[in-house]
């Protein structure tokens, strides 16, 4: 059993250190296969004298062999732990500096200690800081409890290879052709069991903290073998660095491609084998249905190709990174950024609404986000790198369409609260990745806007969130009257609704999403008409789809998002 009093005092350097001595050792080892080959037979020599003088040279050789072997499990072993503990010592360090930046501290025992909130918080307020200080309190305890998963199953693993050292049974060497030795070959037969086993995510229904922990206590190596080897274990993992998750979505691209396409090749010659006698009718329906989905996923995955390849190289565009990838639904589902969402110091999150799919339509909201993000970027001051601020299109779920078979989900609201726990999720994993929190806001159009006001029903970690175009942000059958249950900051609800935009208008009024966020008490209503901001001009918005329109021309709409998303809420242009 190792504590987290143990992983304090944790350091790789020893182990490290030691696979040099028995790499040196095995090597002189390694040196006297010839010598063994020439004594294990003596020609012209017979007789009882001969056959026991034989015996005990067998005896040596395979004892030898079986040496050879233990110091190439051992320096195997030695060098697995060495590497592993680094990836330990990195989560333990990762998580001693965010307790210590949030003021708790951790003891020998691995408790959390909530040292207090800062000084000088307004008594209104300690409600919701002790709140979110229990919230901190228990990421942290997922995190020790991930560190120390980690170092039980280094431990555990290099126990049962050194085990086997010390009780002579890494392998079997007798009756082996001892004329034909060769101890490099058992050496490297030792060192294929010496490895280390790399321990498994955390179960499905794991925090993003616990995601989180695990990825971070990690070494280097252990996360490039997952993601080049089992990159499904990765690309989807909310509270793992962008870069990771986007590196291992690519990688599943291709995978994901060439299955779908085997499938679509299987359902064709199921089909192509039926007769057209009425008794294949209905099978004749459901393989076309199913070919049907699949080529709506094919067109997704070119779609991705499109918004994270570059058209003249065809290589991965270094600003976009792919979030998700999910295509285990009826419908693709993905997650496109534009810029870092590791290291800008504002990230907003855009949730599509109605009709809205990966194959169609999902490269233009990535356009017409990007085009936010750098107007954004001009606002915080950025016009050289303009790395301050990431843009992310989300489509993690399916929204409802005009089609036939939708109208109950659009109806009852199903998809948006399934949608929502998914996007709550996403967006407290960009949070759960980074040792820093970044400034994060919420962004939601349409029926994409009642998706994001459940999702901040929960938790989210969001600090800002923008609603546009907006048919209401709660279900009918648990209506948000008051922006105070968004666990938002007073004064950090935003909204925008056009001239002519009938579903922001017309459709509150029923009461299916709730009340009309235009008179919700608490939120911040923002001007969707033509006005002029800090670079000249700007255009008005009209009716549901021209807020944010990539033409390169810029909209109040466009302005008031970005001045949100930059954190410069005071440029904002009230309605």
């Amino acid at each position: 059993m190792v504590s987290w009093a143990d992983i304090l005092r944790w350091d790789p350097a020893p182990t490290q250190n030691a696979v040099g001595t028995l790499n040196g050792e095995y090597l002189k080892l390694v040196a006297a296969s010839d010598e063994l080959r020439t004594v294990s037979g003596v020609d012209g020599w017979s007789g009882p004298a001969a056959e026991v003088a034989l015996s005990r040279v067998t005896e040596l050789v395979d004892g030898t062999e079986e040496l050879a072997a233990e110091l190439g499990a051992a320096r195997r072993a030695f060098g697995d732990v060495g590497d592993a503990i680094t990836g330990v010592v990195h989560g333990r360090e990762e998580l001693l500096q965010i307790a210590k930046k949030q003021n708790f501290t951790i003891s020998a025992d691995g408790s959390v200690t909530d040292l207090g909130p800062p000084a000088g918080t307004p008594p209104e307020h300690a409600e919701a800081v002790a709140a979110e200080r229990q919230r901190i309190a228990a990421e942290l305890a997922d995190r020790v409890a991930q560190v120390i998963r980690q170092a039980e199953d280094i431990d555990a693993d290099g126990c049962a290879v050194l085990d086997r050292v010390l009780t002579g049974t890494t392998i079997d060497a007798s009756g082996n052709d001892n004329s034909h030795t060769g101890l490099a070959a058992f050496g490297d037969a030792g060192f294929t069991v010496g490895g280390l086993s790399i321990l498994s995510p955390p179960p499905d229904g794991a925090t993003v903290a616990q995601n989180a922990g695990w990825w971070a206590a990690l070494s280097p190596h252990q996360q490039r073998r997952l993601i080049h080897d089992l990159p499904e274990l990765v690309g989807n993992r909310d509270g793992l660095p962008g870069t990771v998750r986007s590196e291992a979505n690519l990688a599943l691209v291709g995978k994901q491609r060439t299955s779908l396409q085997s499938a679509r090749v299987d359902l064709q010659q199921q089909l192509a084998g039926l007769t057209n006698g009425p008794g294949h009718q209905n099978t004749r329906n459901v393989l076309q249905s199913e070919i049907t989905k699949i080529d709506d996923k094919l067109a997704g995955l070119d779609s991705v190709d499109r918004m994270m390849l570059d058209p003249r190289t065809g290589q991965p565009r270094p600003d976009r990174q792919l979030l998700s990838l999910d295509m285990g639904g009826d419908r693709p589902q993905a997650a496109v950024a534009t810029g870092d969402v590791d290291k800008a110091e504002h990230v907003g999150v855009f949730t599509p609404g109605m009709n809205s799919n990966v194959q169609h339509n999902m490269p233009g909201y990535v356009n017409d986000m990007a085009e936010v993000r750098g107007y954004a970027n001009t606002l915080v001051g950025d016009v050289t790198t303009g790395d301050s601020v990431a843009m992310v299109t989300w489509l993690g779920y399916e929204p409802p369409t005009t089609r036939a078979d939708d109208l109950d989900g659009l109806i009852t609201g199903a998809p948006a609260e399934e949608g929502a726990e998914k996007l709550a999720r996403f967006q407290e994993g960009i949070n759960a990745a980074r040792p820093d929190d970044p400034h994060l806001t919420a962004l939601g159009h349409s029926y994409g806007s009642t998706t994001t006001g459940i999702a901040l029903g929960q938790s989210h970690g969001v600090d800002d969130a923008v609603f546009f175009g907006s048919p209401g942000i709660s279900p009918g059958h648990n209506p948000i009257f008051h922006v105070g249950d968004l666990n938002l900051p007073e004064g950090h609800a935003y909204n925008l609704a056009a001239e002519g935009d009938a579903v922001a208008d017309a459709v509150p009024h029923s009461g299916r999403y709730g009340p009309h966020v235009s008179d919700m008490p608490g939120v911040n209503q923002l001007s969707t008409e033509a006005n002029t901001g800090p670079l000249g001009p700007m255009i008005g918005s009209h009716g549901h789809s021209e807020y944010a329109v990539s033409d390169g021309v810029l909209a109040t709409s466009e302005h008031n998002m970005a001045a949100i998303v930059s954190g410069h809420p005071e440029m904002a242009i009230p309605r």
